[in-house]
């Protein structure tokens, strides 16, 4: 074609207009005072928050009589690049701690502790009286050599304690004051798991008696924990509740009753597991609406197979897809796997990273209605259009503040009554906050928002070219004289 021949061919006279909008195809501007920050938004990059995230089962199955936890990793590997790896999960034997009556030596898990500590990573820890060995296992000799009640399973292989025994309550009481005045409100300790009975502390019984023990029993053995460590998050098991399907479902229901009145999480340990992935939905959760009830109050959390076992079944592995929906699907707070790390996240590197911001709470500012503020007053109202994207609430308390920053670098920093915990998963809200501006001088500001801790920074879901010691810049803002 001769574009030559047409006589009204003349350059574009046009300025160019933007017409498709990458990410904000919708006018959301008709609010007066409204602030549009979807282009601010950052949903790629993964945050280290507190209290949320990924954790290493570390000590597995006895700490020192075993040391399987020493495992096949390189002790100078920190693994720092393992996206929102948050803590190291320490199961340990009750006869690890207490060798000899009434003598509690601790240093094994202060060791590691205090290696991984500097590190900067947190810890979670259970308690366990019984595991799959050979003789005695988890619980101290002289106990049963003093009178209490324990059972020959398997042959004679393991001996397996009664967990009602009032000899052996009475001294595990006095262990867990032990382990109460060490640990409880430990500010490196993120949870304790109630694992004191069953095999491997999971609640149940299987490879021992098989016996279903009683509610009461049951109810002691959370109560201990409940007493000992009232400062400290804590969890049950998925099995101290669903196990007892054998009597019936009255006593599922009062057990699920029971755990949501003490307001503790759950830990199930047996996500992709072959049984459970065969026989259940493609999470391969056994008791999903368990979670459902909890995690609303409580943090949950969910352990995967052997690593080394899900390679040797990966149609229930799924490359780690059937553990995604499982996390998904519980709400969960916390998640993580037996064995070392570095072979999973190599293999798995974007479901570490894509899990890593949903695990816990996620937090995005959307918009912002920032109207001209008065000084000498405490009634400004600011409004944050905020979503939770992440699978569960946050159930710490962070505050929410303002800074405004003038023109001469002079910083106000504005507190709000605003509780996080509100944000729950895939509900946005649209959060009125009130701003006592009484002494900060009129003048033009930078507005910036922040969450935090104490002093410790919530990372929020927005771009990190506006952010600054742990505040957003949002708005520019006039404060003027009432």
């Amino acid at each position: 074609m001769n574009v030559t021949n047409f006589p009204n061919l003349q350059d574009s006279p046009f300025e160019r207009e933007p017409q498709t909008l990458r990410g904000m195809t919708d006018d959301r501007s008709q609010k007066r005072n409204y602030i549009d920050l979807r282009h601010l938004v950052d949903d790629k990059t993964v945050l280290k928050n507190p209290h949320k995230g990924w954790f290493w089962h570390y000590v597995d199955q006895g700490l020192i009589r075993n040391n399987n936890y020493r495992g096949e990793h390189d002790i100078n590997d920190g693994l720092s690049d393992f996206p929102g790896l948050n803590h190291l999960y320490l199961r340990f034997d009750w006869s690890d701690i207490e060798k000899e009556k009434g003598v509690y030596d601790f240093s094994p898990l202060e060791d590691i502790m205090e290696l991984w500590g500097a590190r900067g990573y947190r810890f979670s820890m259970r308690v366990c009286t019984f595991e799959t060995g050979t003789g005695i296992g988890a619980s101290p000799a002289y106990v049963f050599e003093e009178g209490a009640k324990c059972y020959s399973c398997r042959g004679g292989q393991v001996i397996e304690p009664d967990y009602g025994d009032p000899i052996f309550l009475c001294y595990l009481e006095k262990f867990m004051q032990a382990w109460s005045a060490k640990y409880n409100d430990d500010k490196r300790i993120e949870c304790i798991d109630v694992g004191t009975i069953g095999t491997w502390g999971e609640g149940h019984t299987e490879n021992g008696t098989q016996h279903i023990y009683p509610l009461d029993v049951v109810k002691r053995h959370i109560d201990l924990h409940c007493k000992y460590f009232p400062d400290t998050p804590i969890l049950c098991n998925d099995d101290h509740v669903a196990g007892r399907f054998g009597r019936g479902i009255g006593e599922v229901m009062d057990m699920l009753e029971y755990v949501e009145s003490r307001s503790i999480g759950v830990q199930d340990d047996s996500v992709c597991c072959d049984g459970y992935t065969e026989d259940c939905d493609y999470d391969s959760m056994r008791a999903p609406w368990m979670f459902d009830r909890i995690y609303k109050n409580a943090p949950t959390a969910i352990e995967s197979q052997h690593y080394t076992s899900c390679l040797k079944t990966p149609h229930y592995y799924r490359d780690g897809l059937t553990l995604m929906e499982s996390l998904k699907r519980s709400h969960a707070t916390y998640a993580g796997f037996h064995g070392y790390p570095r072979p999973w996240l190599e293999k798995h590197k974007y479901i570490a990273e894509y899990c890593a911001n949903r695990l816990g709470y996620w937090y995005f500012i959307t918009a912002a209605t920032v109207p001209s503020l008065m000084t000498a007053t405490a009634y400004n109202k600011v409004e944050l259009e905020m979503e939770n994207r992440g699978w569960a609430p946050a159930y710490n308390s962070y505050a929410l503040k303002f800074k405004l920053t003038g023109e001469d670098g002079d910083e106000y920093v504005v507190n709000t009554d605003f509780d996080n915990r509100s944000l729950m998963p895939s509900q946005p809200q649209s959060v009125s906050l009130r701003l006592d501006l009484r002494g900060v001088p009129a003048g033009k500001y930078n507005l910036s928002v922040g969450l935090f801790e104490n002093a410790t920074p919530i990372l929020l879901a927005l771009k990190n070219h506006i952010y600054h010691n742990g505040f957003y810049k949002i708005a520019t803002v006039s404060v003027k004289v009432v």
